[in-house]
């Protein structure tokens, strides 16, 4: 064997190894954290150099993997058998129900790099998700390339691991379970098609079983796992009632003409191989992951697609409202113009799968095969069986499959020296691979109408499309465009397009498209000018999302930093083990992983009441009020509102009384609990005891910087009407921007800019004079010079330390203003009147000031740690933070 064909038969692995290079060192990139200034980002990292997670469910899957290490076990405890996890959702913690797969193949992992040297296991989970999200180019290649060419497998692979909705979840620091969600239905799907075309029973079954182990996998990282399996049913079910009534290929055979029933049914390849799976698949599921976990996840997939439903038909408002994974996406995003609808991005559906070209290549790789396959049909009676002349089969022999390229050849030429038995087989690989992307298409296609979390699912069929369809347009370009004026203009058009998602002018753009063309016509070896319009068609459509995946991994900015892990590590070393932290939902996993504290919900338990009393927490003026709802998550959980539902049957009538009692002394609740709502001696006193318990368990409440931004909706939830099963939200609107202080006619003046609303700046002009110091709200136009004047409602003004103001301005403003400022300079932060008074407004804004009930414990940038009071002494607080 000569170096030619052993690097002809190295070239798969070859180009599988690049393509798992290009794309892994795209993921690598966020480890750099570049969204971060250079002079900011060890504040983002920990003490080790390793820059923090990037979103806060990776804390939770890591406490599941060091307890699996530490313990055997994913849960902190067992109860009645099963994993019971009581950091989650203080009391009673919840069941460790969690697709164990992620902490499986990272503890393989764990122990693989320990071989060799002592890995820590944060550091090995940073970099888990960025290996596993790369392997998908393995299979995406190698089933896009058996259909068309390597071009066709190069452009499936790199749009498959880049797409915008996966990649975001998969970079380096992103360790969540979204890792598998490509790879693992890719491996489903590919086996079984392989198992079909299989040309023995023995290797059909061969991939059928890693189809089914494949599936059992999958069933171990993602309860979704069933619709794939729905999906091959369906698949299967349309592929033969096409095949045998519509195009009457005779897929299925009479068991006559078979010796025994056995027999047929081995023969019926796409039946035979969907059953191995269903028998398999069920069994090995049962096996590993429990028979009940079957009809659990038939029961899930009913749910998932219901889930804009779930969100409205509750009693408390549902948190997943709030959630943007389960928004509908739009088809297309025209926020930024032209290049929202081309470029890839996250704003919707198009932008999702990798932008406009690589959306239409998809589908427009079905097309072709539709194509493909009428062109088999039209053929079939005049050239199938036709012997040509030996010199002609002779020129075709030497003509044909060199490598796989020559799948791709043109059908109407191969149909021609093709057997019978050999135009039926193409043709009806053909149907399968139009009906199996149709089927994948609809099905991902209505997903994305549940949630845009489905965006990645639905990128799967359109990438391995968009990847036929690159396989195709190559080889046209090969055996049909001969002419240097055309290459040349296909060659202007694909350059620019390549370079076009890279953000660079029009102009150069433009100018290195006519570089193209101009190389084009001067090359005068046509064979050189095909294969590289052939490269510049493959660049045109997978440089989109190559360009994206750069720009986001870029722009990486960890989700924490120093000062939330400090604060967590003060509650670790000064509070004890029953010491609750509550603040909203968001930081949970990392409350409880680095503080190792239970926190009273999570992004695992966000769908729950509790969203509603930690939102009028924070939303109330009444300080005890606040204070009685958290006593009363901390000591009771859910317990009190759960036991008057019993009472009352109404939710709203249960919240309303725990509203009106919460921040009440236990005799006066109980006094109006019996008087005004009715409650018998002992009812009043069953609810007291979760209300009002004799020892409350110790907490602490994080008031957070991050809490400024997600007001609009802890407030829509705090401020809940039961009756009407609706809200308003409420905003902060901080400063984004400050001008240096200036002296005018002895008046010193410091402006910012707040936000932004339509054509429209928002700001605050603050001047201070030996009179005293004013704050004004101005609203003014973009490139306009004229501002108008508005008076707060409510002005809260400090410069160093000391109050200077106070005060009602306006009672019918809208907007209250705090100016917190040192030696001239000020940050402002704007706000709805109805936060001006909330008690996180005075936590955190305000650091305490005038309040009775909670005592400052810790101290961090942007970020207050309080504690209750245990007697009513009076306390001024802290100074503002901003």
């Amino acid at each position: 064997m000569n170096s030619k064909e052993i690097l002809s038969k190295l070239k798969p692995l070859i180009i599988i190894i690049l393509l798992f290079s290009v794309v892994f060192f795209l993921r690598a990139e966020a480890y750099n954290i570049s969204g971060v200034p250079n002079d900011t980002q060890s504040f983002y990292k920990d003490a080790s150099g390793l820059p923090y997670f990037s979103e806060m469910d990776s804390y939770y899957n890591y406490r599941l993997t060091l307890n699996y290490i530490e313990n055997g076990m994913m849960g902190d405890t067992k109860i009645n058998g099963s994993d019971w996890d009581l950091h989650s959702y203080f009391p009673p913690g919840r069941a460790v129900d969690y697709p164990p797969l992620i902490v499986y193949i990272t503890t393989f992992f764990y122990y693989i790099a320990n071989l060799v040297g002592e890995v820590p296991l944060m550091v090995v989970a940073y970099w888990t998700g960025a290996i596993i999200g790369s392997l998908c180019v393995i299979p995406a290649y190698l089933f896009v390339r058996k259909i068309t060419n390597d071009y066709g497998g190069v452009a499936a692979g790199i749009l498959v691991a880049t797409a915008p909705t996966y990649f975001a979840h998969t970079y380096a620091g992103f360790f969540d379970t979204d890792m598998f969600n490509i790879l693992l239905p890719l491996l489903v799907i590919w086996f079984f098609v392989e198992s079909i075309q299989a040309n023995n029973t023995k290797t059909q079954v061969f991939f059928a079983v890693l189809s089914a182990l494949s599936l059992l996998i999958f069933s171990m990282a993602w309860v979704g796992y069933i619709f794939y399996l729905v999906m091959l049913i369906l698949f299967v079910v349309v592929y033969i009632l096409i095949a045998q009534y519509v195009l009457k290929l005779d897929v299925i055979k009479s068991p006559k003409t078979y010796p025994n029933l056995m027999q047929w049914f081995i023969n019926q390849k796409e039946v035979f191989s969907l059953s191995v799976i269903l028998i398999l698949g069920f069994i090995f599921i049962g096996i590993f992951n429990g028979f009940s976990s079957i009809g659990s996840s038939i029961t899930g997939l009913f749910g998932a697609t219901q889930i804009q439903e779930l969100v409205q038909t509750t009693a408390y408002p549902n948190v997943y409202i709030s959630v943007s994974e389960l928004q509908i996406p739009t088809l297309i995003s025209t926020t930024n113009g032209i290049s929202s609808v081309m470029l890839p991005g996250q704003t919707s559906v198009v932008g999702g799968v990798g932008g406009l070209i690589a959306f239409l290549a998809g589908i427009a790789g079905i097309g072709i095969l539709i194509w493909k396959m009428n062109i088999l049909s039209t053929n079939k009676s005049k050239k199938i069986g036709k012997k040509l002349p030996k010199s002609e089969r002779r020129k075709k022999e030497k003509t044909k499959v060199k490598g796989a390229e020559s799948k791709a050849n043109s059908i109407k030429n191969e149909s021609s020296i093709l057997g019978k038995a050999q135009a039926f087989q193409l043709k009806r690989d053909h149907l399968l691979y139009v009906v199996l992307f149709s089927v994948w298409l609809l099905l991902t296609g209505y997903a994305v109408t549940k949630g845009f979390r489905f965006v990645s699912t639905f990128s799967v069929p359109i990438s391995l499309s968009a990847g036929i369809f690159v396989g195709f347009a190559v080889v046209y370009v090969r055996e049909n465009l001969k002419t240097g004026s055309t290459l040349a203009l296909l060659a202007f058009i694909t350059a620019a397009l390549t370079i076009y998602p890279f953000g660079i002018s029009t102009i150069i753009t433009l100018g290195i498209g006519i570089l193209a063309a101009l190389l084009v016509i001067l090359v005068k070896k046509p064979k050189v000018q095909s294969y590289a319009v052939m490269i510049l068609v493959l660049l045109a459509v997978i440089s989109p999302s190559l360009a994206a995946a750069n720009s986001l991994a870029n722009s990486v900015v960890p989700g924490t930093d120093d000062a939330m892990y400090n604060s967590m590590q003060w509650v670790k070393a000064n509070s004890t083990n029953e010491t609750v932290v509550i603040s909203w939902w968001d930081f949970g996993h990392f409350f409880t992983a680095t503080a190792d504290r239970p926190v009273t919900f999570d992004g695992g338990s966000q769908n729950t009441p509790r969203a509603y009393w930690v939102g009028k927490a924070m939303l109330t003026n009444n300080e005890s009020l606040s204070a009685g709802i958290f006593r009363m998550l901390a000591s009771s959980g859910d317990k009190a509102y759960l036991t008057l539902d019993n009472y009352t049957t109404n939710s709203g009538r249960s919240a309303e009384i725990l509203n009106e009692t919460l921040g009440l002394s236990k005799d006066t609740a109980k006094s109006v609990m019996t008087s005004r709502y009715n409650l018998t001696n002992q009812q009043a006193d069953t609810v007291l005891n979760y209300t009002h318990p004799d020892n409350p368990r110790p907490y602490v409440f994080v008031a957070s910087s991050d809490l400024l931004g997600k007001a609009g909706w802890w407030s829509y939830f705090g401020n809940w009407d039961f009756e009407k099963g609706n809200s308003s939200g409420y905003n902060y609107y901080p400063a984004v921007a400050s001008s240096k202080p200036q002296t005018i006619n002895n008046t010193n003046i410091s402006q910012t800019v707040n936000t932004m609303v339509g054509d429209q700046i928002v700001g605050v002009i603050v001047n201070e004079t030996t009179n005293g110091t004013n704050a004004t709200i101005v609203v003014g136009e973009v490139n306009g010079t004229s501002y108008q004047s508005i008076a707060p409602h409510k002005v809260f003004i400090v410069n160093g330390n000391q109050i200077v103001k106070n005060e009602i301005v306006d009672s019918n403003s809208t907007l209250s203003l705090i100016a917190i400022g040192e030696k001239g300079q000020y940050t402002t932060i704007l706000m709805d009147k109805e936060l001006e008074d909330s008690m996180f407004t005075k936590l955190f804004l305000m650091g305490g000031f005038n309040q009775t009930t909670f005592q400052p414990a810790h101290q961090e940038q942007g970020i207050l740690l309080w504690t209750p009071i245990s007697n009513t002494t009076s306390s001024t607080g802290t100074s503002p933070q901003g």
